[in-house]
């Protein structure tokens, strides 16, 4: 893959092993991808990524992470660095599951095995040129169930808006505000982050500070003005 363009990407997976493996095997010379960052989990990426603000392409996402399912997040990732595609890499080949991480928002699907039909390189090239790797036999289901719904995620730059505003952001005023931006109610921004529904009415408060807005939709307009400048 000579004269190509270098990847920088960011791996969410949870098992310290495989994660070495996954580093070990898109690091190599040839595939022109450098590794930023290497997370566990969705918030350990977030504050990584605030704080040091590495050029990210693509994202690698496992689904189940500790336990808990990493969809509901994809929109968040997809705000973190714009454009950045976000790549799901799993051992589930559940066709709603699939259906759904796109909806969501995720640009690939890739399920791990032992003989893959493009590696795992091929794929995160694939997906940052705008290809949209689906495993052969689940995406006539997956396609049908697109052309019937499709979410969009709303292109917002959280870094580059901070940047603007004169401010900075924390990883949990960034999950409360893709939340609102995403018309989810307070109740379901605390189950989604597993934190109380007062906890985001104070985060709440604070956005509404920095953004100098008084309500939600004054805040969902302020930050579209931003973000099309």
């Amino acid at each position: 893959m000579n004269n190509t363009e270098e990847i920088g990407i960011a791996i969410i997976e949870d098992d310290p092993l495989l994660a070495e493996q996954m580093v070990r095997l898109l690091s190599a010379p040839q595939h022109q991808v450098r590794v930023h960052y290497m997370a566990y989990t969705v918030e350990e990426l977030v504050d990584a990524y605030l704080q040091e603000a590495e050029e990210l392409n693509v994202i690698l996402l496992d689904l189940d992470l500790k336990g808990q399912m990493s969809l509901p997040h994809i929109p968040e990732l997809k705000r973190l660095a714009h454009p950045v595609k976000v790549l799901v890499v799993t051992g589930y080949e559940d066709e709603d599951m699939l259906t759904r991480a796109i909806e969501l928002g995720a640009d690939g699907y890739f399920v791990k095995s032992a003989n893959p039909r493009l590696s795992l390189p091929e794929v995160v090239r694939l997906t940052y040129k705008g290809g949209a790797y689906l495993e052969p036999h689940l995406s006539a289901k997956v396609l049908e169930a697109l052309q019937r719904s499709k979410r969009a995620v709303e292109p917002i730059d959280f870094y580059h808006l901070a940047q603007q505003l004169g401010t900075s952001f924390s990883k949990r005023e960034i999950q409360v505000l893709s939340g609102l931006i995403d018309e989810l109610s307070y109740q379901e921004v605390a189950d989604l982050h597993f934190i109380s529904i007062n906890t985001v009415r104070h985060y709440v408060k604070l956005l509404y500070q920095k953004l100098d807005v008084g309500s939600k939709k004054e805040l969902i307009q302020r930050v579209r003005a931003l973000h099309a400048r």
